[in-house]
């Protein structure tokens, strides 16, 4: 789904696609992942405390990301923003290295890295 929402924002980039559209898609996509995933993720309730804390973490984080990348198509000068996306990743790529070593939880590690492709494109374009 995150890869989708890469190319949903490539094309309302290139003006392909109306940013009403694109706001609409990502707020969407957004809730799916930090209330609906996190409360009715069948994954979660199986994990020990510590996995449900960072699991839960990083759906916040992919959420938030997703809702960043629609807000920067309003914000003419996009300071906080690009900062808060900048810290995002960061942390994203931190989750994405804890997934990879620690967990071996290959949903969680290709999530990151979808989420990844995600913020560079935006920090690309």
């Amino acid at each position: 789904m995150v890869l989708l929402i890469s190319v949903l924002y490539f094309l309302t980039v290139k003006n392909v696609l109306p940013v009403a559209a694109y706001l609409v898609i990502a707020i969407i996509s957004s809730i799916y992942f930090f209330p609906v995933k996190l409360f009715l993720g069948e994954v979660i309730n199986n994990a020990s405390k510590k996995k449900h804390i960072l699991t839960a973490f990083s759906y916040f984080v992919t959420s938030n990301i997703i809702t960043l990348t629609a807000l920067v198509f309003f914000q003419e000068d996009p300071g906080f923003i690009h900062t808060a996306l900048l810290i995002y990743g960061l942390i994203n790529l931190g989750f994405l290295i804890y997934f990879y070593w620690t967990e071996k939880s290959s949903y969680n590690v290709i999530l990151c890295c979808c989420v990844l492709v995600l913020t560079s494109a935006k920090f690309a374009i």
